[in-house]
């Protein structure tokens, strides 16, 4: 059992039945992503701060100025290339158009609080 199979992962509302989409949880020190379909492919951090810019990011198609990932569309896909590690999380334009309408839609605003707490009892 890893640490993140404790986090509390959610998937966007406009992902129909929330199987198929980017999966994100708030953490104490920022927030998680990972691929629904795939979580053992990896997971990507982002510190509260660069979690920010990436939302911005995502609703603005810009490629990456977080500094923790890149946004690379690769035909309908779009690729989550970690800068840090050799995570690499693809997902198909409806898996990406769902999460891009959740963070428009203020789904994965998630407020720093020091006592945030994302695991599951």
């Amino acid at each position: 059992m890893t640490t993140t199979d404790h986090l509390a992962w959610r998937t966007s509302t406009y992902s129909g039945d929330g199987e198929k989409c980017v999966e994100v949880a708030p953490t104490a020190d920022g927030v998680v992503i990972r691929h629904s379909k795939q979580p053992t492919a990896g997971t990507i951090s982002f510190p509260h701060p660069t979690w920010a810019t990436f939302l911005h990011d995502t609703r603005t198609d810009t490629p990456g100025t977080n500094g923790i990932a890149t946004l690379t569309p690769t035909g309908t896909d779009t690729l989550v290339r970690s800068l840090h590690t050799d995570v690499e999380l693809r997902f198909d334009a409806a898996e990406w158009s769902a999460f891009r309408a959740g963070t428009t839609n203020g789904e994965f605003d998630f407020p720093h609080h020091p006592h945030l707490t994302a695991t599951s009892t």
